[in-house]
């Protein structure tokens, strides 16, 4: 029976909400996207002033994979590298060679993760923005890759560190993906393999915690801010404690929540079959 091990901690910190007056990207009216809008959104804002060979800003597909694999779906994160930041972006995934006027230039979707950092553009459905303008470090959102036969894809980014500095068409800020290539012989669908526990292993898991009065000032170190329980276990593929993309069971509800692990411990126990 094949071992899985899944474990959730979460952090809680307060977050206070402040008002900033920096406009990432104008938006057209929102009748409905304009003639050639989503081609315009990765140059020059208004008020802008574009800023070359800064490199503290980079866009990043996990994994650092060289190729895509159709259909297949990737995390991309845009972050900055401390002490910079940014307060508005744009991302946009390309055909090579297109110029985003039309709506087959597009390569792939984007998925948001977070709708409290991200939305889709109001006057370009391709494109992702900011969701309020704030100080930030980092955003991630999933792509899904085009279908088989379109060639290769140009992600780009756009952002705004303040009112009147942008950056974009950076080399850290543009990747470029070309299309797997299939191997001849080479299955078109990854058939599920089913693997076995054979013996037994022993492991040792340590958490870090990187939290510390520089890191997260705000409140610290209130009775209110604190770690959850860590809690965990080691299944079989018949139980799932939490997954991507999936709807969170009430024990993790209550753990995200409260920092309570009572309730999840008691659905691990009733899966004991698979656990």
């Amino acid at each position: 029976m094949g071992m899985y091990i899944h474990l959730l901690l979460l952090q809680y910190y307060f977050v206070s909400s402040f008002v900033c007056n920096a406009v990432a990207f104008v938006e057209e009216p929102s009748g409905g996207r304009s003639d050639g809008y989503c081609g315009r959104i990765l140059r020059a804002p208004t008020h802008g002033t574009r800023k070359d060979g800064h490199h503290e800003f980079r866009l990043r597909v996990e994994g650092d994979p060289e190729t895509y694999q159709p259909a297949s779906t990737y995390r991309v994160v845009l972050l900055a590298t401390s002490p910079a930041y940014f307060r508005g972006f744009t991302l946009i995934a390309l055909k090579e060679g297109r110029e985003g006027t039309t709506d087959d230039d597009y390569a792939g979707q984007f998925q948001i993760i977070d709708e409290d950092d991200t939305q889709f553009m109001t006057n370009c459905a391709p494109a992702v923005t900011e969701s309020t303008p704030r100080r930030r470090t980092r955003i991630q959102v999933f792509w899904t890759a085009p279908p088989t036969g379109t060639g290769c894809v140009i992600l780009k980014a756009s952002i705004v560190q303040k009112k009147v500095i942008y950056f974009q068409d950076e080399g850290s800020l543009t990747i470029r993906l070309c299309e797997k290539e299939r191997v001849f012989g080479e299955a078109t669908e990854t058939p599920a393999m089913e693997c076995c526990a054979c013996g037994t292993a022993k492991y040792r898991l340590t958490f870090y915690g990187n939290w510390s009065e520089k890191v997260h000032p705000k409140d610290y170190p209130r009775r209110a801010n604190h770690w959850s329980a860590l809690i965990g276990a080691s299944h079989s593929r018949g139980y799932v404690l939490w997954e991507y993309g999936g709807y969170a069971s009430e024990g993790v509800r209550q753990v995200a929540e409260f920092g309570s692990p009572i309730k999840m411990e008691e659905e691990i126990r009733q899966k004991e079959d698979s656990v």
